[in-house]
């Protein structure tokens, strides 16, 4: 069996990539002017912004933030501290206070015993799926 090679295709897709080209070149003739791209009060140029008002005296803040006074900031001054720091008395209770509630928390720590500590898993689980087998009994 013989395969004819047939050009249609070929003829077809060559008639279309010549009228594509034939349009774009007559498009391209045609020019618009800028009035129709855009409508008039987009091309004419807008009215000055008005200039602000010069300030005659810095701005100051009332309260805690940003102020500004006019001048750069000295860095060389420390600045004022936030809260106040607390003394050695206060110190040594928080520190007494801690280390209570640091030691009974160790008293419930669980130990590093494996064997024990399988021993209440596989209890949990057994109660656990009893528990859950239960459940479901009722709901049926």
């Amino acid at each position: 069996m013989k395969i004819r090679p047939h050009g249609g295709f070929f003829r077809a897709t060559g008639l279309i990539a010549s009228a594509a080209a034939l349009s774009l070149a007559l498009g391209g003739c045609m020019s618009m002017s800028l009035e129709d791209a855009a409508p008039s009060a987009a091309i004419t140029t807008p009215a000055p912004m008005p200039q602000p008002a010069p300030r005659t005296a810095p701005e100051v803040v009332s309260g805690p933030g940003v102020r500004n006074t006019g001048a750069y900031p000295d860095l060389n001054i420390p600045p004022e501290s936030a809260g106040t720091p607390i003394d050695a008395t206060e110190k040594d209770a928080l520190t007494r206070d801690l280390s209570a509630a640091r030691d009974r928390l160790v008293g419930r720590a669980p130990t590093n015993n494996a064997e024990a500590e399988a021993i209440r898993l596989r209890r949990l689980a057994k109660t656990h799926a009893d528990r859950q087998l239960e459940e479901i009994e009722k709901s049926e």
